[in-house]
């Protein structure tokens, strides 16, 4: 981020010698986290990570100089507030803020108890009188006391969760700013296993009527970590600078506490007491995010419920299951109907004769959205019932909006709710239906809210401005929509709604989101089917314009935090490090048969950051797949292989964009093999392997293949353009000369195919990086002996494929191109 664009943070507060808390480590994190950091210094203290052995005000003269100072050339976005030494120091404060800076947020940390235990403030100290922070309040945004804070500002005992709830309820009544009661260091959550948080709000713009004036538990599992030196004053400055950053505040606290677990977990100890946090840059992996629970729900005596919520992975998880629900009143732990990653263009309509026509163009995933009240026997009610049955005949996704109970008597697919509709709707009765059930959110704090209930997909909005419906909450805009995909993308299919059309259609591109849901794109458009299947058209070729999957924290140039902690391991080479990991992202491979060999290749090469994957296979599961194909199980015997694979793949690796092709020989198939960087044959059977080398030469592509059958295994790389020695598939092995060679007529142990699969997905990563030492080789694997022979390939001159077009090679070139084929179903790609 450039200078001019970084927003300025300040940071009230005292110097920490050691480093680790106080001013030190609000420049720290406001600097990792994308701001310019600028500080006013109250208090210097001597400390250490053991002890604090001597604090010393600033004088008033001194406090006043640095604010002015900054003021004039540095004015804030947000500020936090640390240490203050005495009441002198904060009533001087509170009357400069209020004249010079009254509508900034302010982030105040009531720092009275350094993380070794020692006094800051010596009034506190002393056992004088606690300083009175009702004037700072007046003015501020959140106040975050922890435990011992909470007890000495609401003069209580804190001992346990109802004092602790009741101290900090009492408190908020008396205080006209939010509050943000931090128990991390509470012992009975450490010994429960949880890091608890009391978030008690006011009034709160640009958010939800539903959470006004009312209190949450935040709630994480505890970092296996003792260096917390400063977590407080990072969390408070974390907070501020995602204000800065103009989230609103309830997102804010939640990416702050992300970051505060990511910081934790990166902790490390230099002195004999407690450590500094670790300066991980935002955290947005789902894992790190905290699980909403409405205060008045919080299960306190089952940290297991919690530690169940779906983007949690945690030992305890599994303890959950059996539990009612994860917060959500009368929603089993099984949540609701799951989806596949992939829904394609959503419209959201309110006529049935635009989704019949809709449905008719192709269109699977649609929404019927009725607004106001449907009374029995209406023509509304009826247009629901007709919207459902168009559902069925075209075997399409078909969700009412809003109208749950006519979606359950009628059986639709699908019920989509608002925030605001939830407390209103039965999520059991929805659920014991059997209905599908998709969530809006707008922003962290909502998004995180849906997910206890475990829906079948999270809509992001509204990303753009929209003239449908009157929002409370602000357009969430490209950024933070890629944000959200990158959290979520791998949980649940994503949905972006709100003012997307094909004007801005290639920018939501750009962050990596799932889905898009359309209104007034298609409702007022004059041609509606024509204008959905222009954006189809669009969307399903998002492959180009998304760079390969690189979500929207990555663009830019270089790989984000994440990425450098996922792919560590690999960077270390120095044939890959960061400039072929993104050079990775940037290729696209076609796999040719999702069997043994084909699905051990996609999984590997998603998994080492490939950027997309073209996956061609007409194949379905069956039981005796099973040994060798792991990636099915027997819930997926029936099913087609590509469907399966792109579904579970997709969740796994959200940044690797999956597009799948169930016919081998046509022109969707040639087409598909045209945009790929190389082409993998995983196929199990010779005529579909000469197929395919005849089109890879036509088209110009590289080809790894590998078989098979019995204990042996071959593998060979060729491109004739770049390897003219070397020839073709066909050179190899000519078309008059081969026979069956199948799995099933040979036999083949499950191991012997992943260790092939492991080298063709080496030769093909090799590669793609430019290496290409298989070029031209024969590579044979005895898989009782676990030896390896490799020998020279030898073009051969009479090879119809690669060295001369006859009448042959151009048969088999227009059967793949037109879809002709003499193979049947069976023997098309009846993979490894």
């Amino acid at each position: 981020m450039s200078a001019d664009k970084r927003p300025i943070v300040w940071s009230i507060a005292g110097s920490d010698s050691g480093g680790g808390a106080g001013i030190q480590a609000d420049l720290a994190t406001f600097s990792n986290l994308g701001c310019h950091g600028c500080s006013v210094i109250t208090t210097l203290t001597a400390q250490s990570s053991v002890a604090v052995t001597l604090t010393e005000a600033v004088s008033e003269e001194m406090l006043l100089a640095q604010l002015n100072a900054l003021l004039g050339d540095l004015p804030p976005k947000a500020i936090k507030i640390g240490l203050l030494a005495n009441q002198a120091q904060l009533q001087l404060l509170c009357d400069w803020l209020a004249r010079h800076l009254p509508d900034v947020p302010l982030v105040v940390d009531p720092v009275m108890v350094a993380s070794c235990g020692d006094a800051l403030s010596k009034s506190t100290a002393m056992g004088a009188a606690r300083l009175d922070y009702r004037p700072l309040a007046a003015l501020s945004t959140v106040l975050t006391p922890n435990i011992h804070e909470l007890a000495l500002l609401s003069r209580s005992d804190v001992h346990d969760f109802p004092s602790w709830q009741n101290a900090a309820t009492c408190l908020a009544s008396e205080l006209p700013c939010h509050l943000l009661a931090k128990g991390g260091d509470f012992e009975a959550g450490i010994a429960r296993g949880l890091a608890e948080d009391l978030l008690l709000f006011k009034d709160l713009p640009h958010s939800s009527g539903l959470h006004q004036r009312q209190g949450f538990v935040l709630a994480s599992p505890r970092q296996a970590s003792s260096n917390n030196h400063g977590s407080g004053c990072t969390l408070s400055s974390a907070i501020a600078a995602f204000l800065a950053h103009d989230w609103i505040l309830p997102d804010a606290l939640i990416l702050a506490k992300a970051y505060i677990n990511g910081a934790l977990a990166q902790s490390y100890r230099v002195g004999r007491g407690p450590g500094p946090l670790g300066r991980p840059g935002a955290c947005l992996a789902a894992e790190l995010m905290p699980v909403i629970w409405p205060l008045e729900d919080y299960p306190w005596g089952n940290p297991a419920q919690v530690l169940g919520a779906p983007w949690l992975a945690t030992p305890t998880s599994a303890d959950a299951v059996s539990a009612k629900g994860v917060g959500a009143k009368g929603v089993s732990a099984e949540g609701f109907k799951t989806l596949p990653h992939n829904l394609g263009i959503y419209p959201v309509v309110a006529d049935v004769e635009l989704l019949e026509a809709l449905l008719k163009a192709g269109c699977r995933t649609i929404q019927l959205r009725l607004k106001g009240e449907v009374q029995p026997g209406s023509s509304a009610e009826q247009a629901i019932i007709r919207a459902i049955a168009l559902g069925r005949q075209y075997q399409a996704r078909v969700f009412i909006n809003d109208h749950w109970q006519l979606a359950i008597a009628h059986g639709a697919f699908g019920v989509h709710l608002g925030q605001e509709d939830l407390s209103q709707a039965s999520l059991e009765a929805i659920q014991g239906a059997g209905l599908a059930l998709g969530l809006s959110s707008h922003g962290y704090f909502e998004a995180l809210l849906a997910l206890r209930r475990r829906p079948s997909y999270l809509a992001l909005g509204h990303i753009f401005a929209t003239k449908t419906k009157v929002m409370p909450s602000l357009p969430q805009g490209q950024a933070r929509l890629g944000a959200y995909s990158e959290t979520f993308g791998s949980l649940l299919p994503t949905v972006a709604i709100g003012g997307i059309d094909e004007h801005n259609l290639d920018t939501v591109k750009h962050t990596g989101v799932a889905n898009v849901a359309v209104v007034r794109a298609i409702t007022e458009a004059a041609e509606p089917v024509t204008a959905f299947r222009r954006l189809t058209q669009s969307w399903s070729g998002r492959a180009a314009t998304i760079a390969s999957g690189i979500s929207y924290a990555q663009q830019n140039g270089g790989l984000s935090d994440r990425d450098f902690i996922r792919y560590g391991s690999q960077l270390l080479l120095p044939r890959v490090s960061e400039a072929g990991q993104l050079a990775l992202r940037a290729k696209t491979v076609a796999i040719v048969g999702l069997g043994g060999l084909g699905h051990h290749l996609a999984r590997s090469l998603a998994a080492a950051g490939v950027g997309r994957l073209i996956l061609i296979d007409p194949d379905i599961v069956e039981l005796g797949n099973l040994p060798r194909q792991l990636l099915y199980n027997e819930q997926d015997i029936g099913r087609l292989k590509v469907d399966v694979a792109k579904e579970k793949l997709g969740r796994d690796y959200p940044n690797c964009l999956i597009e799948i092709e169930p016919k081998l020989f046509g022109p969707k198939s040639a087409e598909l093999i045209r945009e790929a960087s190389l082409v993998l044959d995983a196929s199990d059977n010779f005529l579909c392997r000469h197929n395919l080398n005849q089109a890879c030469v036509k088209l110009g592509k590289e080809l790894i293949a590998a078989a098979i059958s019995a204990d042996s295994g071959l593998l060979c790389h060729t491109a004739p353009w770049l390897n003219p020695e070397a020839g073709c598939y066909e050179c190899l092995f000519p078309r008059d000369s081969t026979g069956s060679g199948r799995c099933r007529d040979m036999g083949v142990l499950g191991p012997a195919v992943q260790t092939l699969a492991a080298m063709q997905s080496l030769a093909a990563i090799n590669t793609l990086l430019g290496e290409r030492s298989t070029l031209g080789r024969l590579i044979s694997l005895d898989c009782r002996t676990l030896s390896v022979r490799e020998a020279a390939l030898c073009a051969d001159p009479a090879c119809p494929c690669c060295q001369t077009q006859s009448p042959a090679g151009l048969q088999t070139q227009a059967q793949f191109m037109t879809g002709r084929s003499e193979l049947s179903r069976e023997e098309n790609c009846d993979a490894n």
